[in-house]
């Protein structure tokens, strides 16, 4: 079975919504770039934040006066794709609906502040009212408890592409379960020096506020923010293709990942939105789209918003999803010169299928494919 897209949602560095983060990204604007205000040891790094009053009214719940920024944007984000689908929270009770969440890195601000108090002050120190944030399944949590389902949740745990996967894992719920009438996919990212410290570690971060895509390679700028899409038996966008992804251990066996993933969606798609993120990924992509698919255009939205991780590739979708809508596809910033089909400027274009590609940090690959034909 196929899923549909009923609504989707986001709360991005540029938008406190799906529509507001998709006309900053037309417009050609991009997230304000912050360094952390912690330097430890000398090392200091750039990052992309959600502006706090972008989720101010999911930080007004009394549930999340505790919880780490993370659940407040999974909570902006599914509150924001429920609307965008015409319908009201409270009604939702009446349905049988999971949920299902991605995350890579967790609440890492919740967890580290729980381990320094430990560490610092001793074991009767430990908060047990803080230890629930630390965990992955915190925003999932908070999020049912807020819509009031008590239904299926499930948080799926991996890299950037984790998102590409909870979706295709939602069709798969709606595929072999019947009873179920939708399924609410959300992810979410926040950022913090300790995780951006461990990723320039392994140098995957650039030392520089900005990145090139498809160019030099220099390394990212994390990001945050949250995603979801309200998946149900009907819609305007059909999930014509997923997968739960591939992994690979080497970038030979990346590249033969990706051919493998992007080949298994079907015919051309009218547009690629791309995970380039000026690492390792741009290079696999780059020989991957050119080999496969020599003539689609191409967008990349992480040099506008950085490299939310986990909440980046159902981000992806979303904005796939809108280009379907509109006819638009933006333009690409800080686009390199190696790929030749990059859209740079933002144009009108005739889309009609859309192919979201997702690589990760971890080593996974995974990619699917909208349709919005008439459905």
């Amino acid at each position: 079975m196929n899923g549909f897209i009923q609504g989707v949602g986001a709360v991005s560095p540029v938008g406190s919504s799906a529509t507001d983060t998709w006309s900053a990204l037309v417009q050609g604007r991009k997230g304000e770039r912050k360094m952390f205000p912690e330097s430890i040891a000398g090392r200091s790094h750039w990052f992309c934040p959600v502006p706090a009053k972008f989720f101010s009214e999911a930080a007004r719940q009394p549930r999340l006066r505790r919880s780490g920024t993370i659940s407040m944007l999974a909570t902006t984000a599914g509150y924001d794709a429920i609307a965008e689908a015409g319908l009201k929270p409270e009604t939702l009770r009446n349905e049988q609906i999971a949920i299902v969440c991605a995350v890579s890195s967790g609440s890492v601000t919740q967890t580290k502040r729980f381990f320094s108090e430990l560490v610092t002050q001793g074991a009767r120190s430990a908060s047990p009212m803080l230890f629930p944030e630390t965990v992955y399944n915190a925003p999932a949590s908070h999020l049912a408890a807020l819509l009031g389902l008590d239904g299926q949740n499930y948080t799926l745990v991996g890299d950037s592409s984790v998102g590409a996967s909870a979706l295709h894992f939602a069709t798969e719920l709606l595929a072999i379960q019947p009873e179920l009438d939708r399924c609410l996919v959300v992810a979410a990212e926040e950022s913090d020096w300790l995780l951006a410290d461990g990723f320039a570690t392994w140098r995957m971060t650039t030392e520089q506020a900005d990145f090139e895509v498809y160019g030099r390679n220099s390394g990212t700028v994390l990001g945050e923010g949250g995603a979801a899409i309200l998946v149900g038996r009907q819609g305007p966008i059909r999930i014509d293709r997923s997968s739960p992804g591939e992994s690979f251990f080497s970038m030979k066996d990346g590249a033969s990942a990706a051919l493998a993933i992007l080949s298994g969606t079907g015919a051309t798609p009218d547009l690629i939105v791309g995970s380039a993120n000026g690492t390792f990924v741009d290079r696999i992509e780059q020989r991957a789209f050119e080999r496969l698919f020599p003539t689609t255009p191409v967008y990349c939205p992480k040099p506008a918003i950085g490299d939310a991780l986990g909440a980046s590739a159902l981000l992806q979708i979303v904005i796939a999803a809108f280009a379907l809508r509109h006819h638009r596809i933006p333009g690409t910033l800080s686009g390199g010169p190696n790929l030749k089909t990059l859209v740079r400027e933002t144009i009108h274009y005739p889309v009609s299928t859309a192919l979201v590609s997702c690589m990760g940090f971890n080593q996974q690959v995974n990619a699917v494919l909208l349709d919005a034909k008439g459905y």
